[in-house]
């Protein structure tokens, strides 16, 4: 049975997948900066359809939610896993898309209850919010996330203004990656990967053009290595598939990414051995 929770009830707005009914795992779903439950939910019902139960997350852009990507509680994922726990669910994992994998990656390193991550096109860091619309878009001023009322320390844009249309029109695709690699990132802004508690599995594209995730995805990879990470951790990147990370694609993501476009075939390839390492990691795995 499908169950849908409420912020005033449950503490987070979700709906929850029982895939094929088992209470041995549940995987906790995020999608990025599109915000709303559209591609959350088609991420979990890949998880359910594959009998895995998945709860999809919503972080914001909900009606029981905040309008923009500003101080998102951390207290969703929290008072999820409690949810969870309290129906029986015997071991919880996370999986996080985009700005989700930063939610992913930080939860994971909050909650212990959290035993698998999974952070597709990954960022090792904090980054400030956004907030309203089109040309009026732009940063925030304040943490993607917060927790206790407090804002998550994030390294802030450079760029004060993105005009989400202007970039579309002239580069013919969502192309964010100077925006985004041009930050000041201090130690408080790493998210300290090396505490999470389970196996950490990394997906990124070469052809990402949001943001730096192959590097990003590097860069994990390198200090939960050096950390002597006591877990299985893995790091798979793509080479033709854009920043849209995601198993099921509409036509607008064909829209604002080039490599969709100029690589159709190869991009369905990518996917659908993205969707085989997914399945294969939270049932073999962790």
């Amino acid at each position: 049975m499908i169950i849908h929770t409420s912020v005033s009830s449950e503490g987070f707005e979700g709906i929850l997948y029982p895939g094929n009914g088992s209470k041995k795992k549940v995987v906790i779903v995020m999608s990025g900066s599109n915000g709303g439950m559209r591609i959350t939910q088609n991420e979990a019902m890949f998880y359910h359809d594959n009998g895995i139960p998945a709860l999809a997350l919503a972080l914001f852009k909900t009606k029981q939610t905040s309008s923009d990507l500003v101080s998102v509680p951390v207290e969703y994922v929290e008072k999820a896993i409690i949810y969870l726990k309290s129906l029986g669910y015997e071991k919880i994992g996370i999986d996080g898309t985009s700005k989700g994998s930063e939610m992913a990656l930080l939860a994971g390193t909050m909650f212990p209850e959290i035993t698998c991550v999974i952070a597709r096109v990954p960022t090792y860091f904090i980054s400030e919010g956004l907030s309203g619309k089109g040309k009026n878009r732009g940063p925030s001023g304040t943490s993607c996330w917060s927790y206790g009322g407090r804002d998550i320390p994030y390294a802030p844009y450079k760029t004060r203004i993105i005009n989400i249309f202007k970039i579309l029109k002239h580069e013919k695709e969502l192309k964010l990656l100077t925006i985004n690699s041009d930050k000041d990132i201090t130690p408080e802004t790493i998210i300290p990967v090396e505490k999470i508690n389970g196996p950490i599995l990394l997906i990124s594209s070469k052809h990402d053009e949001v943001w730096p995730s192959y590097e990003s995805a590097c860069i994990i990879e390198e200090k939960l290595s050096e950390s002597s990470f006591g877990f299985k951790h893995k790091h798979i990147s793509y080479e033709n598939m854009s920043h849209a990370a995601i198993t099921k694609v509409s036509w607008g993501i064909k829209m604002v990414f080039k490599s969709e476009r100029k690589y159709p075939k190869e991009c369905v390839a990518d996917r659908v051995q993205m969707k085989k390492e997914l399945i294969s990691w939270v049932n073999d795995i962790w």
